[in-house]
């Protein structure tokens, strides 16, 4: 009987260290902590993106720079530019050419200036890939200090376009 005993306090014993082996393994794995991490920024920036800037109908895109400082670091610009991009192009597909309705809110001469190399680059891209498509850029609550952006990114912009940007007073 003794035995018997024994035998299920072994058997008890070893199935509670297959467990605690079992979920000790499940703790020191990171990789399901990983891919979820992954998930959640991958469905962040998606959100984000496509508050970011979409079209608004067949011709008019909406680009907000409220929601830019929210994926404003260099390890996330080509994404936003090919985002973009994919914007664009989705409406040139229907159109000759683009409106764009831009969001200017809280933007600030720190922000240019740090985020100079994107404005340059995203400027260039946007001339190469799509000259002479837009039709007129609107912008939207830009502060005194817009003019002062305005005028540094003017030297990336060709002139025909830069006829092009209306700034649009409280309606």
């Amino acid at each position: 009987m003794a035995s018997d005993s024994n035998i299920k306090i072994e058997s008890f014993i070893e199935n509670k260290n297959q467990i605690h082996s079992q979920i000790f393994t499940h703790f020191s794995s990171n990789e399901n902590i990983k891919n979820t991490k992954k998930n959640i920024m991958k469905t962040c920036m998606n959100d984000v993106l496509s508050h970011l800037c979409f079209s608004l109908d067949s011709e008019n895109i909406i680009l907000d720079f409220r929601y830019f400082k929210f994926l404003s670091s260099y390890e996330n610009y080509d994404l936003m530019i090919s985002y973009i991009v994919s914007v664009i192009q989705n409406v040139l597909k229907n159109k000759e050419t683009v409106i764009f309705h831009v969001n200017m809110d809280t933007i600030t001469l720190l922000h240019v200036e740090k985020h100079f190399g994107f404005i340059k680059n995203f400027s260039q891209i946007l001339n190469n890939k799509f000259p002479d498509r837009l039709n007129v850029c609107y912008i939207y609550n830009a502060s005194f200090v817009f003019s002062k952006i305005l005028g540094i990114v003017s030297v990336f912009i060709d002139k025909t376009t830069q006829q092009k940007i209306k700034l649009v007073k409280d309606v």
